[in-house]
């Protein structure tokens, strides 16, 4: 779990998912909240598709509480239960996902439920700004990033 104000959370979890395909592995990585296309996700188009990027959100500016940021959310929640569950991919990245919580699209539970139902053998990076306890607690790693100073 990579959360926190400092810059780099998405940054890193690609990091975890190009090591993983150095090890002959499969990454997924699903964007909750990310319209903007950054260069960054440029160079993981020629990895697929042994690196895929799968992205819900539609609409450019989705104000909380509303029915179309909660609809693309679990839409990702829906996407996400499936190849969690069937184990198509070895390494999950639920980018933004500590976000949708924050935001109130998703609840701490819905998402612990998400990672108890995972198949065994699939490892998950959860990245995001929210702070969520119980979600803290269940995982195994956490770094919390946060910026000391900007230029």
């Amino acid at each position: 779990m990579y959360y926190g104000n400092g810059k780099g959370k998405t940054a890193l979890a690609m990091g975890q998912g190009i090591r993983a395909i150095a090890k002959g592995k499969r990454v997924g990585m699903i964007q909750f909240l990310d319209y903007y296309e950054f260069q960054e996700f440029q160079p993981l188009k020629s990895m697929e598709p042994n690196f895929r990027v799968f992205k819900f959100q539609k609409e450019k500016e989705l104000p909380d509480e509303t029915s179309g940021l909660k609809n693309e959310v679990a839409q990702a929640l829906i996407f996400a239960k499936k190849i969690l569950e069937t184990g198509e991919y070895d390494l999950v990245i639920l980018d933004g996902i500590l976000d949708a919580v924050g935001r109130h699209a998703l609840s701490e539970e819905e998402v612990l439920e998400l990672l108890e139902k995972r198949s065994y053998d699939v490892d998950v990076v959860l990245t995001g700004t929210a702070h969520c306890s119980r979600i803290l607690a269940a995982c195994s790693y956490v770094c919390h990033m946060e910026t000391e100073k900007e230029a």
